[in-house]
Order: C-alpha cells, then sequence, then structure tokens
C-alpha cells in the first residue's frame, strides 16, 4: 500500500482535531502528532483547524490585564489573530496553538449600539451566573442592528472518564425584535468505551421592541431562561424515555422458541447440561 504523503496526513489530522471531545483536544493533538512524525509540517498545517475548533467551541481566555475571561469567537474576530472584548473595548492577540492571549490594545467601536449592548450583556450576565456553574458569555454587536450573545459552559472531569460542553449562539434583531439561537451540548464518557452525546437545538421567537434598554435587556434574557428551560427539560424527558422504554424494546421478551425460560428444569436444556457437566 502507498504510504500517505505527509499533507495527507496533516490534512487527516485536522480532521481529528476538529472532531476533538470538550477538553480533549490536547490528548488529540498527541495522538495525531504521534501519527505524522513531521512536527513542522503539523503545527503549520493545522493552526486554520485550531483556529476553526477554538472560535467554533468557543473557547475561553483571561486577557492580560483583565480579570474575568473572554470568548474567542468569529463574532469578535477583528483581525488576523485578533478577537474583541467588548466589555473593555480592547483587541488581544490570541494564540490558537498555546491558547494563550496578548498584546491588549484599545478598540474602537460602533456607538450605535453600545448603550444596548451594555445592558444586555448586564442581564445576560446575571443569568448566565445564575444558571451555568461555569458559564461565560461575551455579548457582541455586529453590525448596525444585530447583537450577538455567545454563551459556554464546560465541565471537565476526567478523572472520571468524562468531560462536557454546553455552548449557544443568540443572535438578536434590534430592528424587529427577532430572537434566534442555536445551542449545542457534547457529552463524551470514555471509561472502558467511547460514548459521546452530540445534540443540537434552534430557537426562534420575538422579543418586545422598546426605547427603554432596561426593558428590552430584561424581556430578552427571560425569554433566554424559558427556552433554555423548555430545552432541558426536553432533554430530560427524552432520557428518561430512553431508560424506560427505548433499551427495554431492544431486549427480546422471549427467547426464539416464544416460550419463557423454566429455571427449574434448567438441566433439561442443552446449556444447562454442559454447565452440569462442568
Amino acid at each position: 500500500m502507498e504510504e500517505l504523503s505527509v499533507d495527507e496526513k496533516v490534512k487527516i489530522a485536522s480532521g481529528f482535531l476538529l472532531a476533538s471531545p470538550p477538553g480533549e483536544v490536547n490528548d488529540v493533538f498527541n495522538d495525531v502528532r504521534t501519527l505524522v512524525a513531521n512536527d513542522d509540517a503539523l503545527q503549520d498545517g493545522i493552526l486554520e483547524a485550531l483556529e476553526q475548533y477554538n472560535t467554533e467551541q468557543l473557547i475561553t481566555v483571561i486577557p492580560p490585564g483583565l480579570d474575568y475571561e473572554v470568548i474567542v469567537s468569529s463574532h469578535g474576530k477583528v483581525g488576523e489573530d485578533r478577537y474583541l472584548d467588548p466589555r473593555s473595548k480592547q483587541t488581544f492577540k490570541f494564540d490558537h496553538m498555546r491558547l494563550i492571549a496578548s498584546e491588549l490594545e484599545s478598540h474602537d467601536i460602533d456607538e450605535s449600539l453600545e448603550e444596548l449592548r451594555s445592558t444586555i450583556e448586564t442581564e445576560v450576565a446575571a443569568y448566565v451566573k445564575d444558571h451555568y456553574p461555569e458559564g461565560v458569555c461575551t455579548v457582541y454587536a455586529t453590525d448596525e442592528h444585530r447583537i450577538v450573545i455567545a454563551i459556554v459552559d464546560n465541565k471537565y472531569n476526567p478523572g472520571n472518564y468524562w468531560n462536557g460542553r454546553w455552548r449557544a449562539v443568540w443572535t438578536f434583531d434590534t430592528q424587529s425584535g427577532e430572537l434566534k439561537s442555536v445551542t449545542k451540548i457534547n457529552v463524551h464518557y470514555y471509561e472502558d468505551g467511547n460514548v459521546q452525546l452530540n445534540a443540537e437545538k434552534e430557537h426562534e421567537t420575538k422579543v418586545s421592541i422598546s426605547e427603554d434598554h432596561d426593558k428590552v435587556a430584561k424581556a430578552l434574557a427571560k425569554e433566554m431562561a424559558t427556552l433554555d428551560k423548555k430545552y432541558h427539560q426536553s432533554l430530560n424527558d427524552s432520557y428518561g424515555d430512553l431508560a424506560e422504554n427505548t433499551f427495554k424494546g431492544l431486549r427480546r421478551a422471549l427467547p426464539l422458541t416464544r416460550n419463557k425460560l423454566d429455571w427449574n428444569k434448567i438441566l433439561n436444556y442443552k446449556i444447562g447440561n454442559e454447565l452440569s457437566q462442568k
């Protein structure tokens, strides 16, 4: 069989990295590093994949000089390897390989939505603090009438062989009041096996528009809480049904003979005879 070229190996390695479960990208990187066996080519070739992974997974970082986490998102990208922290009105350089932020700089922003964006950020941050144990949110004004809310919560428990991530991106149209979101959940359990949960849910609703920014922000946070609660409850119901009905349906109620096994007559069965002879 013809051996794969280094470029082909790097392309395959990039695919593995993009599929990395929460909190395990370093483990995957170390594994593909052994397979590629060319560090220079690997590091050069996977940078694009790492950037895609980090921004899609809403990786968080604490930029120098700040005391809170900021989400690294495509919605906040302002230049090559530079990302915006709307809260401090500064940008930072982000190393996608080492996951380190540096070179914090001030950034000119469009002030037209800043007051509303900041008010929404305050309400959403309070909601996230109350409902997400390790939650982080970053709120962006992406254009003259749209505000994007990114939320991520990670739970890493490698000692018990599982890791998980909840991430959501909410888009609010300040002119129409339309609120859309995509919520994604990924949980990986890998003790003596490899089981993953990948779930995705889209929401769409409306928020009343008002000149009162506090009123709009509170209404938006309330809608988010309502939809999140419904989705959470639907997941609980689904897995309750899975345990009570679906898994039971996978088992055969009766053997092929359609008769229940009579344990008092076990010796009459071939398997019973085999067991009694041992």
